[in-house]
């Protein structure tokens, strides 16, 4: 999302224009393919229309106890949000008008072995490698933003059952993540590394992002309604399993 404020032009061709020159190809030469699309939950903006509490460790939407729907509606923030949610309506209009086999999945935090994570992409990963490497982090916000968090052979699982399920879930949309038993704030997960690391997290606060959202966490109700999806990695182990493929590439 940072990077669309610097390059919002760069931005728009990959996102919109690059989504919308694929399902035209899609629809002139192959219309029976199945297209994917990883859209965002930035696509529903920075949800600050809804009621939050706020406790020791983290923000806590009242309006969505069980996590956010796909009956949110959409606002796009930020360039980002704009060209991903561009492409997320194209791809459910594409299917409308033309009937080309899309499928939206409107993702929430996403991590695992091979996420080469960065400052601007793939917190866990980030925050995992800094505390490994016995880093002072600095952090967006006051660290009790919450996401809901899926490993990556749950995602990977996901993706590759589409097919077989294709005539239920062909022009919809689905919020994902690991739902509420999955969630945590950045807190939360410094509170777990601290425990299996054993190292002591130093950290300093800084303003929050522009637009950031206090909470997403995704509710699976339609996507277990159209697929029989359930997850294997919960997030502790899933954390485990990523600061030991960090420590293998130290």
């Amino acid at each position: 999302m940072t990077t669309s404020l610097l390059n919002p032009q760069l931005d728009f061709e990959v996102n919109a224009l690059g989504t919308f020159n694929l399902l035209d190809s899609v629809r002139k030469h192959k219309s029976d393919a199945i297209v994917v699309y990883s859209s965002t939950n930035k696509v529903y903006g920075d949800l600050e229309q809804y009621s939050y509490k706020e406790n020791a460790t983290r923000y806590i939407c009242d309006d969505f106890i069980d996590g956010f729907d796909e009956n949110v509606p959409l606002d796009f923030h930020s360039p980002y949000g704009c060209s991903k949610g561009c492409g997320d309506t194209y791809m459910l209009d594409f299917y409308r008008i033309f009937g080309v086999r899309s499928v939206v999945f409107r993702h929430s935090s996403m991590y695992g072995g091979r996420q080469f994570a960065t400052s601007e992409q793939g917190w866990i990963g980030y925050f995992i490698n800094e505390v490994l490497n016995k880093r002072k982090i600095n952090i967006s916000g006051n660290g009790k933003q919450v996401r809901d968090i899926l490993y990556s052979s749950d995602m990977a699982r996901l993706y590759l059952q589409v097919p077989k399920y294709i005539d239920k879930m062909q022009g919809n949309a689905y919020n994902i993540g690991g739902g509420v038993e999955n969630s945590l704030s950045i807190i939360e997960l410094f509170e777990i590394l601290e425990e299996l690391t054993g190292i002591e997290i130093l950290y300093s606060t800084n303003p929050s992002r522009i637009s950031d959202q206090k909470v997403f966490i995704a509710n699976l109700t339609k996507l277990k309604k159209h697929m029989p999806f359930s997850i294997k990695i919960n997030k502790i182990d899933g954390i485990k399993k990523m600061i030991e493929w960090v420590r293998e590439i130290r």
